[in-house]
Parts: structure tokens; C-alpha cells; sequence
């Protein structure tokens, strides 16, 4: 009997999350700890295609993100959507990297957090993942792209 979403989740979504947010904290090292720019890491059976959703506001790099993942063809196999955020663990909220995966098969996904942190070592800037990715619980599947 499971106990959590992520027992029945499929090794190679769970492999695709944490690809995603080794990406973001890596991208997060590169510009130490500037903002992250949204991106979606769609797999499919020759590879993985990533794609960065680069906008004003966040909020409208998430709706690019989320247009752009409800858009997928049905040779897509399992896609993650990586932003920067906010994980609270023992009520101390954290900047993090969340990262949401689903299969491509219109059910619910999981949803991991990465905390990391930015501070000086040796006069530089530098920016770190804080511990290890946590989950953080099961997200809504992806609905369609509404019709006009």
C-alpha cells in the first residue's frame, strides 16, 4: 500500500525532477544566485529539450511555461517546469528552486523543492544548494489549453 504519490511515481520522472533542478541550481551557481529564469525540460524518446520562458514578471513566465507544457505533442513523454521560489521548513522560509513533473498522461505530478543560499567566500559571491531536494507533495495535472 502506498503511502505518498511518490511511491507510485515512475523512476524516469522522478530521474527528469531532479535533472531540472540540477539545472537550476547550476544555473543559480553561473549567475550567483540571480534570479532564475523559468524553464520547462520536456523528454521525449531521442532526448531532452529544454526551454527557457523569459518574461517581465514571473507570474508571466510561469503562464509561458504552463502554456507551453499544456501544448506538448503525445511524443512527449514526462516535461518539468523549474522556477524560483520560496520552501519553509521549521518555519524558516528559504529561497528554493521548485520543480513540478508530471508523465504525459494527464494525471497529477509530483513537486520537489531545492533551498539554496547566497553568500561570500573569499571576497566572491557565490550560491549553493542548501541540503538536499525535498519532496514536496503531489500537483495538479496539467489541464488543456483552453479554446477560444
Amino acid at each position: 500500500m502506498s503511502t505518498s504519490p511518490l511511491d507510485d511515481a515512475p523512476e524516469e520522472l522522478i530521474a527528469l525532477a531532479f535533472a531540472a533542478v540540477g539545472h537550476a541550481v547550476e544555473s543559480l551557481r553561473a549567475t550567483k544566485g540571480q534570479e532564475l529564469t523559468t524553464f520547462v525540460l520536456m523528454e521525449y524518446a531521442d532526448g531532452r529539450k529544454l526551454q527557457r520562458c523569459r518574461a517581465d514578471t514571473f507570474e508571466r513566465e510561469a503562464e509561458i511555461a504552463r502554456e507551453q507544457l499544456r501544448a506538448v505533442g503525445a511524443d512527449c513523454l514526462r516535461y518539468a517546469l523549474a522556477h524560483d521560489g520560496y520552501f519553509t521548513v521549521d518555519q524558516e522560509r528559504s529561497d528554493a528552486v521548485i520543480v513540478q513533473a508530471w508523465e504525459n498522461d494527464g494525471e497529477p505530478g509530483i513537486q520537489f523543492a531545492q533551498r539554496y543560499g547566497t553568500h561570500r567566500r573569499r571576497l566572491r559571491l557565490v550560491c549553493e544548494a542548501v541540503g538536499h531536494p525535498a519532496f514536496a507533495g503531489e500537483v495538479e495535472a496539467l489541464g488543456p489549453v483552453a479554446e477560444d
